[in-house]
């Protein structure tokens, strides 16, 4: 397995450079691009902040990339956040609608932010490294997380070994890019492809609705799913505050009463009905075939 982990590495940092590359590269765009009317301008510069940050807010790191993007560094190749806040930092620093002694300011703010957002896939598990047991826990056939943000790794490993693979919690989060602030869908998509490549198997995106996982024989697989906190109870490490806290678990499959089987990496074995299982996904899940 050395020498696939030591490609997807290279591919990894090749990038990374082509990332920060283009970053640089729409900044000079953003810079070059004058336009002669202030408002066409204006509205430029707003479209461009918006989107930089839609694209930030709703769509870093989501699983939806790698329904288009089937490389293992998808993490990587989808960040485009930090390509659009460097483009509308070129557009500030020349902007007539700020004053000129506070674009200087605001085109660093914006050029900072695009840097981090290059850097923060492989920063946080430097920043935030997460330390988990090289021998973890099974039960009934289920990986258990180690520690409260290794949720994934561990479903992933439990995912792994319904398909024949047998691999270790701590194996997969270095693999899914995890720290103690969790791991990205995209991380996840990445360890997953990184194991199973190695052995012939193909790692895909589910569909999100949960009817088509037995139609089309996309079970077992790993799901996201998100509780809703209790009134007054704080979530830590959620953007913006969200009031949901995510997790992801090992979708079995679905007995004859219509209930469905799940590992829960926190509990082991468990099932829920239908309505459960449909208020609790994300829509984002993945499966490995042949």
């Amino acid at each position: 397995m050395t020498s696939g982990l030591s490609s997807i590495d290279i591919e990894l940092a090749l990038a990374v450079i082509a990332m920060t590359v283009l970053t640089l590269l729409a900044y000079r765009l953003g810079h070059l691009w004058k336009l002669k009317s202030q408002r066409l301008e204006n509205l430029v510069l707003a479209v461009s902040v918006g989107l930089a940050f839609l694209l930030a807010w709703s769509y870093f790191g989501r699983l939806v990339w790698a329904e288009a993007i089937t490389s293992s560094s998808a993490l990587y190749w989808s960040n485009v956040t930090p390509i659009a806040l460097g483009f509308t930092s070129g557009l500030v620093g020349h902007t007539r609608g700020l004053r000129r002694a506070v674009r200087p300011f605001v085109t660093a703010c914006l050029m900072i932010l695009a840097v981090g957002y290059v850097a923060t896939p492989i920063a946080r598990p430097v920043l935030f490294p997460l330390t988990l047991d090289p021998s973890p826990k099974w039960k009934n056939g289920i990986c258990l997380q180690s520690h409260s943000a290794s949720c994934a790794p561990a479903a992933a490993a439990t995912l792994l070994k319904l398909n024949g693979v047998e691999s270790r919690e701590d194996v997969l989060a270095d693999a899914c890019l995890s720290s103690t602030l969790g791991t990205a869908p995209l991380g996840l998509y990445r360890g997953l492809k990184t194991v199973a490549n190695e052995h012939g198997l193909q790692t895909c995106v589910a569909a999100k609705d949960p009817t088509d996982w037995l139609q089309a024989g996309q079970l077992p697989n790993v799901a996201l799913v998100s509780f809703e906190a209790f009134p007054g109870q704080p979530i830590g490490n959620r953007f913006l505050g969200s009031r949901y806290s995510g997790h992801v678990i090992t979708v079995l499959g679905k007995t004859d009463g219509g209930r469905w089987l799940i590992g829960d990496p926190a509990v082991g074995r468990i099932s829920w009905s239908d309505d459960e299982l449909r208020r609790r996904i994300t829509g984002e899940a993945i499966y490995l075939k042949r």
